[in-house]
């Protein structure tokens, strides 16, 4: 995923496509586990990594629970964020709970992540157009802007 074209992946019933330059689509099959949490956030980092700070489109439509496994995996995490920005496709109202509890939880827990703006939105166009207007680098603690 290094040159200047889109590009897809496929992790288990879930798909990955880098938007160049900058954009990463995770559209979310069904069921999802752990170990696919883990290889999609893997390959986020290394891309991140590669190319600088992502901005990140989640399609959840098909999402109908955070399992235990998946947040244990975003929990566990200890790999310096990519995120610039994080925008949901989809989320029902108990996955959006939960998301945003877990993206609190991480703000709360380990303030050294840098946080980054997110949003929820029905329709992926307009998650697109939030997305297109984001900063293109995540917040770090010791940042003055808003």
């Amino acid at each position: 995923m290094e040159n200047d074209s889109t590009e897809h992946m496929a992790v288990g019933p879930h798909v990955v496509t880098l938007l160049p330059p900058d954009m990463l689509v995770v559209d979310f099959g069904s069921p999802l586990d752990g170990n696919q949490a883990g290889r999609i956030l893997d390959l986020m980092w290394q891309t991140g990594r590669r190319q600088g700070p992502l901005k990140v489109l989640m399609d959840i439509t098909r999402v109908t629970n955070v399992p235990r496994g998946v947040r244990e995996s975003i929990r566990t995490r200890t790999t310096e964020s990519t995120t610039a920005a994080l925008a949901f496709v989809g989320a029902r109202f108990g996955v959006r709970v939960a998301i945003d509890m877990i993206i609190h939880a991480v703000r709360v827990l380990r303030p050294d992540v840098p946080s980054y703006p997110h949003g929820f939105f029905d329709r992926k166009e307009d998650a697109l157009t939030w997305l297109r207007a984001a900063p293109s680098a995540p917040r770090r603690s010791t940042d003055t802007r808003p």
